[in-house]
C-alpha cells in the first residue's frame, strides 16, 4: 500500500494526475484497505451497503423560500421542483455532471429546502417522530477555491466576519443560524488541507 501511494504522490508531482484525481485515487484505497478489513470482521451474509455520493440534503426550515432564496444567492443555485412546502436546487445546471465525474449516469446532488405542513396527516398511519440528532453543519465543495477570493465574495454577499476553520474553508449562517461551510478541494474527510 505505502508503494502504490509514493508512486500515486510522485505522478502528481510530476503532473501526471491531477489533485482531484490523486485525491479520488487514494480514497478510493484507503476505503478498500477499511473495506476489506471490514469484511473480515463482518459476519457472513450482511455485507452493508456501498455509498457512492450524496444524493440530496434535506433541509427543513421556518421558511423554505426564504431559505431557497439564500442558498440561490450565496451558492449561485437555480430553483426547481418550487412545490408549495418546498423548492430543490440542484448543484449544477441542467445537462451538467457532477464536478470531476466523467460517466454519464451519475445525477447532480441537490438541497431540498422544506418548511413542514404541521397539519399534514401523519405518514404511513405513524406519526413522525421528534427528532433525537441534529446535523451540527454541512460542508459544500467550491471547485475553484481561492482563499482571499472566497472571503471577499463572502464579505460582499454581506457576511462581515465569517468564521475560518482552516487555510481551506470558512463558515457562515444561513438565514435561520444553521451553519454552513464553504471549503476547497483540500479539504476532505482524510485531510483538512
Amino acid at each position: 500500500m505505502l508503494g502504490f501511494v509514493a508512486t500515486k504522490l510522485q505522478e502528481f508531482e510530476q503532473g501526471k494526475i491531477s489533485r482531484r484525481r490523486l485525491i479520488e485515487v487514494l480514497t478510493a484505497a484507503a476505503t478498500s484497505v477499511g473495506t476489506a478489513s471490514a469484511a473480515q470482521k463482518a459476519p457472513a451474509g450482511q455485507p452493508g451497503l456501498k455509498i457512492a455520493l450524496v444524493n440530496h440534503i434535506s433541509y427543513t426550515c421556518p421558511n423554505f423560500k426564504q431559505a431557497g432564496d439564500w442558498y440561490s444567492k450565496v451558492f449561485n443555485l437555480d430553483q426547481v421542483g418550487l412545490k408549495d412546502n418546498e423548492v430543490t436546487l440542484p448543484f449544477g445546471k441542467k445537462g451538467e455532471k457532477p464536478y470531476g465525474v466523467t460517466a454519464k449516469d451519475v445525477p447532480l446532488t441537490f438541497i431540498i429546502c422544506r418548511t413542514r405542513n404541521l397539519n399534514a396527516p401523519p405518514a404511513n398511519g405513524q406519526p413522525r417522530p421528534k427528532s433525537q440528532a441534529v446535523v451540527n453543519h454541512i460542508a459544500y465543495t467550491i471547485a475553484d477555491y481561492d482563499r482571499d477570493k472566497v472571503l471577499a465574495e463572502l464579505k460582499r454577499l454581506g457576511f462581515d466576519n465569517p468564521r475560518e476553520d482552516t487555510e481551506h474553508s470558512f463558515h457562515i449562517a444561513d438565514p435561520f443560524g444553521y451553519d454552513v461551510q464553504i471549503s476547497g478541494i483540500k479539504m476532505t474527510a482524510l485531510t483538512s488541507g
